[in-house]
């Protein structure tokens, strides 16, 4: 069995601390509670396509709830946290990639930005929500 992946801020991981967590497949959240939230950032969004389109990835659907926070927040925050142009730029990266997962992401993510509206927290921001679909 292979070590625990570790972080040297749990609050402020890198890319390849990310990484590694992401393939050890017994590896827990670093931390017991908002692992997602202290994990998402729009600076990491590249990254997390490339996970959850990885079938391999142990933690793959951990960070699809984090694509969907990461858009649901957005639109909460009308854009303060991720620019509506960066948004559609890492759903225009999904699309290209074409994994059904970020594929379906990145559909949903579009259609909450032309009609924001239709936010809705528990969908967005929860792991119950829409990330427990992820076709």
């Amino acid at each position: 069995m292979s070590p625990e992946p570790t972080f040297e801020d749990v609050a402020d991981p890198t890319p390849e601390e990310m990484t590694a967590w992401a393939y050890a497949p017994e590896a827990q959240p670093p931390v017991s509670q908002d692992w997602d939230i202290l994990a998402t950032r729009p600076d990491f969004g590249s990254l997390f396509l490339a996970l959850v389109a990885d079938r391999q990835c142990p933690h793959r659907h951990f960070f699809l709830g984090c694509l969907y926070l990461m858009t649901g927040d957005a639109v909460r925050t009308r854009f303060h946290t991720m620019p509506e142009v960066d948004l559609n730029a890492l759903a225009d990266e999904a699309m290209s990639i074409g994994e059904a997962w970020v594929s379906t992401w990145a559909a949903r993510t579009r259609a909450l930005v032309r009609s924001p509206e239709s936010f809705d927290y528990e969908e967005w921001c929860d792991a119950g929500g829409l990330a427990s679909t992820p076709l």
